[in-house]
């Protein structure tokens, strides 16, 4: 088993540009299931999108930030997801962004090839009109990884940015 075998596949609900994990959509882009045309079959088939490796590991980080904590409590999943969307509605204030990077760092926890969190900043996003808006920095060392991840979340305290 290779490296990249170790981070896993899935389904791409494309927002993941490519194997090196650049993300052409942010995390409160809609996302769907990819179809591809299958090589090699007559006629032309659609088949269902996979991804692997890093591009995996990015999109797993993702959809589990995106996931608010106990939505998939009925699939057998209860901690599954974050619980930084329930400071939606609250504003914007020192005590609230370290709350949203608790909640970060215990969501990031759950996931088994996160080796270890080496930083995650909540900054104000600069501006009067977005008063309510934050950015998350995570930098996080994965298993089989040589070099650390980068992920930059937007985070409004208003609700879901579009």
């Amino acid at each position: 088993m290779t490296n990249k075998d170790h981070l896993g596949f899935d389904f791409d609900l494309g927002f993941i540009a490519d194997e090196e994990g650049r993300v052409m959509g942010g995390p409160y882009s809609p996302v769907d299931l990819q179809a591809k045309v299958r090589e090699g079959v007559s006629p032309r088939a659609l088949d269902l999108s996979v991804i692997k490796g890093k591009a995996n590991l990015i999109q797993s980080i993702i959809m589990r930030l995106k996931t608010v904590r106990g939505e998939l409590a009925p699939l057998g999943h209860p901690t599954y997801g974050s619980e930084h969307h329930r400071l939606i509605g609250e504003p914007n204030t020192e005590n609230n962004r370290h709350l949203i990077k608790l909640h970060i760092i215990e969501c990031l926890r759950q996931e088994p090839r996160i080796e270890n969190i080496l930083q995650i900043e909540v900054k104000p996003v600069e501006g009067k009109e977005d008063r309510d808006r934050v950015k998350i920095n995570i930098l996080v060392k994965a298993r089989e990884l040589q070099d650390p991840l980068n992920l930059v979340i937007p985070f409004s305290f208003e609700g879901p940015l579009e």
